[in-house]
């Protein structure tokens, strides 16, 4: 009989069907001990817990012997904007967008480009588009994109207020994002016309199959803005992130 070591994986509340996915296309070989909602317990053949820091999705793991790593952090993270997106939940996110190498992703509010990178380095999209209003952001985005080793041609980052966005109409595969939750950044009637402008730039620039995949703590908001008539929404997971239950969208034309 093979010897078996025991580990725990540590889990964003809500990502639990998400994690599970990339664990045993990963680690097929993995057996499932117990699952709760932010741990999953499991054990697998090899004693060096090192060999799971391929996996994205998880913040962290652990050992029967109490050794941890944090599976959250990136080493081309090397600069943060305030709100920013965990970077496990930026990989649960891109799973969720089913992206494809073809495919073209926008992020008008990119911060400083987690979801972009993550986009590019992990799904091997074609192009990523980065955009938001902060110039602080913008250079941030840089600077991890630098870091990340990710060739120039395959993004492209600008400052814009998102009513003043002029891309290519017809041209984004995905739009995918985490929105300004009006909470520690902004508030409610300044996001009313943001998210009023977003539904407008992705009405325009989408091509006909293209949908949003979209993080956001303001849902009515969302729902009421992206009409019945026009958009299908559906809320895909609801993370509980920092005392915050933000949801995950996933947003499609009315066909």
């Amino acid at each position: 009989m093979k010897t078996t070591f025991k580990y725990k994986l540590y889990i964003l509340k809500g990502t639990l069907e998400y994690v599970l996915m990339e664990l045993l296309d990963k680690y097929p070989d993995v057996k499932i001990l117990e699952q709760v909602p932010d741990e999953i317990l499991f054990e697998y053949t090899d004693s060096d817990i090192s060999i799971f820091r391929n996996l994205y999705s998880p913040i962290g793991i652990e050992n029967e012997r109490g050794i941890r790593l944090d599976l959250s952090k990136r080493d081309w993270r090397k600069e943060y904007v305030s709100a920013g997106i965990n970077p496990s939940l930026a990989f649960v996110m891109c799973m969720l967008a089913d992206l494809r190498e073809s495919d073209i992703v926008y992020d008008p509010f990119c911060g400083s480009s987690v979801l972009g990178i993550t986009c590019l380095k992990y799904f091997n999209i074609k192009r990523v588009i980065c955009s938001d209003i902060s110039s602080t952001a913008i250079n941030k985005s840089k600077e991890n994109f630098i870091s990340a080793n990710i060739d120039e041609s395959r993004y492209m980052i600008f400052k814009s207020d998102i009513k003043d966005v002029h891309l290519n109409k017809r041209n984004i595969d995905l739009i995918v994002s985490n929105l300004p939750f009006g909470i520690r950044v902004g508030n409610h009637s300044e996001n009313v016309l943001i998210y009023i402008n977003l539904e407008k730039v992705a009405d325009r620039l989408l091509r006909s199959k293209g949908r949003l995949i979209l993080l956001t703590q303001e849902k009515k908001l969302l729902r009421d803005v992206f009409k019945k008539d026009k958009w299908r929404v559906k809320s895909m997971l609801r993370v509980d992130e920092g005392g915050l239950l933000p949801e995950v969208f996933k947003i499609s034309r009315v066909k």
